[in-house]
């Protein structure tokens, strides 16, 4: 691994337990001919700013994805604006609290735009910077328990007031932190879990089938995952937990159905084994035992994502490895787990933070890494020689119709001669599947009541096409 420099020393939290190394869619689409991205793009995040954490949406409102990142030494968050021309423009920077460490993006007050949330390490905080036309508000932070230093962050509807509560993985207090967001605006106090052991990432997600959202913590120091079961109070029950494989110590964690069979699986990037770790989701809410896909010998993956990114309709698992330059892709196979592992270079450092976006709108899924110590973001565009669901539209696309919009208790979709949807899904700003809906001809129905003021988008698959229109809930 690459010393860090003075600059950065502040981070030594992270890496000293790492010395012993010194080293949804489920209909198959078009087949894929071949897979590649090409060589990296590099946008400075700034002299000093040490990116730790990447996510991409539309922050900008031009319909175009941006990349944010969470500067970590500069306690700042970053933007690469989606310029028309193709790739991105200067970072423009928001102050956060101190170390932000991760940070997610999603509408959290209703607005329609896209707010950020960073955890913030260093000052056991975090912050919300909400969308404003042109940029964000001033930051408001939030204690996430004295001691805590959270290192990831994730939003969703735990309690199902239709509102997005912010959930973190305490690396300082080896808790999971709940702050739940207010009818008011902003956030309440913290509510802490005991993972007992070190948590380095969390996720959310409906694990057992009950419509309420379950927390899922990847436990670094008990190599296991940890399940907390929602309640229908609000909140968590006690954990069960999951072994993630011998000496496995994950340290990053992501939650999705790479197996087609409806429920969601969770894979991990297991640091000392250098590999990634699939628990198949069971039905009941609990999980097999892990497998393990080598990322190669002496790679330590410290996060995962997961994406198409060959076309085929699997979901394949993309990992950064933070001791080489590189991510490493692994691709869903139809009989079931992943292919060997190929590797890509991200620039001259290792990143610390992936994810796996259409920056360039051609539909092809593309990885974004965010490079620490070289304070740079690398974009490596998706060069698959195969079409893409997203970009083969009927020419009938616009005659579609949903009304009204913005909806309030429900809306109605008219669908035009010659297109038969055999999937429908409504998504929130996280990407999130809220509703699904009924599919009829020539119109159906979708139910918006319950549901948290803002930007959704109807997805429609319609044999090997993808459709999706956006439709504001009021």
């Amino acid at each position: 691994m690459k010393h860090l420099s003075a600059a950065t020393t502040q981070r030594i939290f992270r890496y000293a337990r790492r010395g012993a190394l010194l080293l949804a869619l489920g209909a198959a689409g078009p087949a894929a001919w071949g897979q590649s991205f090409g060589p990296a793009m590099i946008y400075t995040s700034g002299s000093a700013s040490f990116p730790n954490g990447v996510a991409v949406g539309d922050v900008t409102g031009d319909g175009r994805p941006d990349i944010v990142t969470a500067n970590y030494v500069a306690n700042m968050v970053g933007v690469l604006p989606g310029l028309a021309s193709g790739g991105f423009g200067a970072m423009t920077t928001f102050g956060t609290g101190g170390g932000p460490n991760d940070l997610v993006l999603g509408d959290v007050n209703g607005d329609g735009r896209l707010d950020v949330v960073t955890a913030n390490s260093t000052s056991s905080s975090v912050t919300v910077l909400l969308g404003l036309a042109g940029g964000f508000a001033n930051r408001v932070s939030y204690s996430a328990g004295p001691t805590s230093r959270p290192v990831r962050a994730v939003l969703g509807d735990v309690n199902g007031d239709g509102r997005l509560d912010i959930a973190t993985a305490n690396y300082g207090s080896g808790t999971a932190g709940l702050l739940l967001g207010l009818a008011t605006g902003g956030f309440g106090p913290v509510t802490t879990y005991l993972t007992s052991s070190i948590s380095r990432a969390v996720a959310l997600g409906d694990v057992n089938g009950d419509s309420r959202l379950d927390l899922v913590a990847a436990n670094y120091g008990l190599s296991s995952a940890g399940i907390f079961l929602g309640l229908a109070s609000g909140g968590f029950g006690p954990a069960s937990t999951y072994s993630t494989g011998p000496n496995s110590e994950p340290d990053g964690m992501v939650l999705g159905d790479v197996n087609g069979d409806g429920r969601l699986d969770i894979v991990t990037a297991n640091t000392l084994t250098f590999a990634a770790g699939v628990l198949l989701g069971q039905a009941g809410g609990s999980f097999a035992p892990a497998a393990s896909y080598s990322l190669g010998a002496g790679s330590a993956p410290i996060a995962v994502a997961l994406g198409d990114v060959n076309g085929d309709g699997r979901r394949d698992i993309v990992a950064a490895i933070y001791n080489r330059p590189t991510a490493v892709v692994l691709l869903g196979q139809v009989t079931g787990g992943f292919s060997p592992a190929t590797a890509y270079t991200v620039g001259p450092d290792e990143p610390q933070a992936v994810a796996v976006a259409d920056v360039n709108s051609d539909g092809r899924p593309d990885i974004v890494t965010a490079n620490g110590s070289a304070n740079t973001v690398s974009v490596l565009l998706n060069t698959g020689t195969y079409t893409p669901l997203a970009t083969a539209r009927p020419t009938a696309t616009a005659e579609i119709t949903m009304a009204p919009n913005p909806a309030h208790e429900a809306f109605t979709v008219q669908l035009p001669t010659g297109l038969v949807p055999t999937q429908a899904e409504l998504l929130n700003a996280l990407g999130q599947v809220v509703r699904r809906p009924a599919v009829g001809r020539p119109s159906f129905r979708v139910e918006t009541s319950g549901l948290a003021p803002g930007l959704y988008t109807l997805r429609l698959q319609a044999g090997g096409t993808a459709l999706a229109r956006r439709v504001v809930v009021e």
